[in-house]
């Protein structure tokens, strides 16, 4: 069993970071390919977390709590939960991964179709 400082080593933040950074690339580009749909709830999500960060351009572990919390259980249950699933990974990070910009440009892609 993993102990909560066995979390916060440096290898298991790169290797989260490159986790979060692959899966919104991947997803990015199935939205730009047309191979993923976000559906209404992703899309209110992302509009709330950009909202949230406009201030400070961060996604707090809180800031992300909430918005896995409104969505609840619907939102973790879609067919295709990768966005849920990319959120989830982002709560138990560091503020350098919390930064990372390629999430941050998914939430403004997501948002601007709104």
């Amino acid at each position: 069993m993993r102990t909560p400082t066995d979390r916060t080593t440096h290898a298991d933040l790169t290797e989260t970071a490159a986790s979060v950074g692959g899966l919104a690339r991947d997803l990015a580009d199935d939205l730009a390919a047309g191979r993923w749909t976000p559906t209404h709830l992703d899309r209110r999500l992302a509009r709330f977390l950009a909202t949230a960060s406009a201030g400070d351009g961060r996604l707090t572990a809180e800031r992300l709590r909430t918005a896995l919390w409104e969505g609840g259980e619907p939102f973790l249950r879609q067919p295709d939960n990768r966005f849920a699933s990319l959120l989830a990974q982002l709560v138990p990070g560091t503020a350098s991964v919390l930064d990372e910009a390629t999430v941050h440009a998914l939430l403004q892609r997501l948002t601007a179709h709104v």
